[in-house]
């Protein structure tokens, strides 16, 4: 069945963290056996506001325990609803209602539905935040679609979002991430998570522990810490004032002495210190990482113990809500291109946010997280991870890497960018990201059992005024590798640098049975 995607907002009132918040739900485009004459087009004529009023203008935790306690989806709870709500009004007789007669699309440089941005208010999922995140609302839509109930697979875990949704579902999971910090959160919000809601009792004290002796100690033991360290990996970079860095640093190494031989605990502590390295440095980090300008957050205020000690706050919260039963994740491999062949035919959805045609250095990214917990010694060993990436970003491109697999269809939009790219590594990066992209494609076919979907969201790109078809390519080169397209659905609009057209687009294909 086709969808159409439609993003619901929920102003202040109606959320009870008090945040407003945007939620995308898929609805259907044509009418299914229960639903009465008409009332698809309804749902398509339908805006913002006159869903929500719809749906009886209720809050969204109030709906999202509507969808758990019957087992839905969130986004199958809403037409359930609304269809109640047409039926009572048609068998009274008022007037349908709707102010388009076309069904709408969200707008903006990104879709809600398919972001970060809804995953930040949920327990767990909003333990770090990562401006590349995946939206839990989209992957458990994508779950209940298809029935999934054995096993997910997401080939570009990053911060575990795809994992963590399976986790809470009940339904193990597996993935593949170069990025070892991002391997640390995915397997804190799911394992550390998993471990310590097993035995809550020790992890409140401890992680009450920890809070009360940051709020004491912490000036002590930042006073005990060793610079050098940060010096010799980021030298001649300010990006902390002295007293901040000493600090988180302080408190990492209190966390060691609370948490003892507590790896769950550990991970917990480790994690609400990192998660707000950032937020203490000078650094900001927007769609990359960079030094944050005079005239930016004016009224911010660095209270690192008051900062981590809300982090741990929150994810003492967060466990109290978590499921006893919450399945397990499993790492894969580093390069999901590798994935050792154990696997072959093993999952039956991947579900996944690629890295997109864009030069965003996800490495770059999170070179201060990927220092402080001791995975890198300096930034000089971020190259060997990008090494292991897909080539995304300019950074990537290197004339040392492997010959690229030529694609007719790749090769007419980099022959145009041969011609009009003043710098020369964009072609050459199109022909690298596709070739990437097909040992992609190959490797989850090969993972995925018989009749198994993958399931993802990518963007199309414009470099020097030639447009990059990115969703248009993969299609060619999914079928090359042994799938069958069997969707393609407009998730957002978004425009380029110069202001030209793109799109985001849901791209599901399926494994021959």
């Amino acid at each position: 069945m086709d969808y159409i995607f439609k993003t619901i907002y929920f102003p202040r009132d109606r959320v009870r963290s008090g945040q407003a918040t945007r939620v995308t739900v898929s609805l259907p485009t044509v009418d299914g056996p229960a639903d009465p004459p008409g009332f698809v087009d309804y749902l398509a004529s339908l805006g913002s506001a006159e869903l929500r009023e719809a749906l009886g203008d209720r809050t969204l935790e109030d709906l999202e325990q509507m969808a758990a306690r019957e087992d839905r989806s969130f986004s199958n709870e809403c037409v359930r609803l609304i269809r109640e709500s047409f039926v009572a009004d048609t068998r009274g007789n008022e007037p349908r209602t709707g102010a388009i007669t076309q069904a709408s699309v969200p707008f903006g440089d990104a879709a809600p539905g398919v972001t970060f941005k809804e995953s930040k208010r949920l327990p767990i999922f909003g333990w770090y935040p990562y401006v590349e995140g995946f939206s839990a609302p989209y992957v458990h839509e994508v779950v209940k679609r298809y029935g999934a109930g054995r096993s997910i697979y997401d080939p570009f875990g990053g911060s575990g979002t795809t994992q963590l949704a399976a986790s809470v579902a009940g339904i193990p999971s597996w993935y593949s991430e170069v990025n070892p910090f991002m391997r640390f959160v995915a397997d804190t919000k799911i394992e550390a998570s998993r471990a310590a809601r097993s035995n809550l009792e020790r992890t409140d004290a401890r992680l009450t522990e920890f809070q009360t002796r940051l709020t004491t100690e912490l000036p002590q033991w930042a006073s005990k810490v060793d610079l050098a360290g940060y010096h010799e990996a980021f030298p001649g970079r300010d990006f902390f004032v002295e007293g901040h860095i000493r600090e988180l640093l302080g408190a990492l190494d209190l966390a060691k002495e609370v948490a003892a031989e507590d790896e769950a605990v550990s991970s917990l502590l480790r994690l609400a210190v990192a998660a707000n390295a950032v937020h203490a440095s000078n650094m900001t980090r927007r769609a990359d990482l960079r030094r944050r300008r005079a005239d930016e957050y004016k009224t911010r205020v660095v209270d690192v113990p008051v900062m981590v000690g809300s982090s741990v706050e929150r994810m003492l919260a967060d466990l109290h809500q978590h499921s006893v039963n919450a399945a397990p994740t499993t790492f894969v491999s580093a390069d999901c291109r590798q994935a050792p062949s154990q696997f072959d035919g093993a999952f039956e959805l991947a579900i996944t946010s690629p890295p997109y045609l864009n030069g965003t250095n996800y490495f770059r990214n999170t070179k201060i997280e990927l220092w402080m917990l001791g995975f890198i010694a300096s930034e000089r060993e971020l190259a060997n991870f990008r090494g292991q990436a897909v080539a995304a970003g300019i950074n990537n491109v290197n004339k040392k890497r492997r010959e690229y697999r030529v694609f007719p269809d790749v090769e007419s939009v980099a022959e145009q960018l041969d011609e009009q790219a003043t710098d020369q590594r964009i072609p050459l990066l199109i022909r690298q990201y596709f070739s990437d992209m097909a040992e992609v494609m190959e490797s989850v076919h090969r993972v995925l059992e018989p009749a198994g979907r993958f399931v993802f969201d990518i963007g199309d790109s414009k470099f020097y005024g030639v447009h990059v078809p990115t969703d248009h390519l993969l299609e060619s080169i999914a079928e090359t590798a042994g799938f069958a397209v069997e969707s393609s659905t407009v998730l957002a609009r978004r425009y380029s640098r110069d202001k030209s057209p793109l799109v985001q687009r849901e791209l599901v294909f399926r494994k021959d049975a």
